[in-house]
């Protein structure tokens, strides 16, 4: 009995083995077309070209430096999970619901997030009374100021 189990556990760590290279097999010609278009739109938006891995089959190319204003520098400005997530909640006037923030996320800045550390975000910033959430939507909360300065508009134009 522990004979054939051992020799179930060797065969199934054979077999993930082979899982783990089929996959990463199946993925490659994937990963080198996302570093294309990750170049390309680098390459539109103005930042700092990003060389793909030379593969032995291609000549070796010169890299190419992209032209740079004098004492400016380019690249991707570093944000908070904080911050990208108020900047998705803004983008939506109606609010959204978690799922729909999340999919904001991934979309704009093309990677995954991890659902328990958005909802935790988006409770502490409630809790900050930064955000709110009213019937499944997170909104932004809207000053007292502002809210004050649309009643009176109101009567003003009444």
């Amino acid at each position: 009995m522990n004979v054939i189990r051992k020799l179930l556990l060797q065969h199934r760590s054979e077999v993930q083995a082979q899982m783990v290279a089929a996959r990463a097999k199946v993925a490659e010609p994937f990963e080198r077309e996302l570093r294309a278009v990750n170049i390309a739109l680098a390459a539109l938006d103005g930042a700092p070209l990003i060389e793909a891995e030379p593969d032995e089959s291609s000549p070796a190319t010169p890299k190419v430096e992209p032209v740079r204003k004098s004492g400016l520098t380019r690249g991707r400005i570093k944000r908070s999970l904080q911050d990208m997530i108020l900047a998705a909640v803004r983008a939506h006037d109606e609010g959204a619901d978690t799922g729909t923030i999340l999919e904001s996320l991934e979309r704009r800045w093309n990677r995954g997030f991890q659902e328990s550390r958005v909802v935790e975000e988006l409770r502490r910033l409630a809790a900050e009374r930064t955000i709110v959430l009213d019937r499944g939507h997170w909104r932004m909360t809207v000053p007292p100021d502002a809210r004050a300065g649309e009643t009176s508009d109101r009567h003003v134009a009444a």
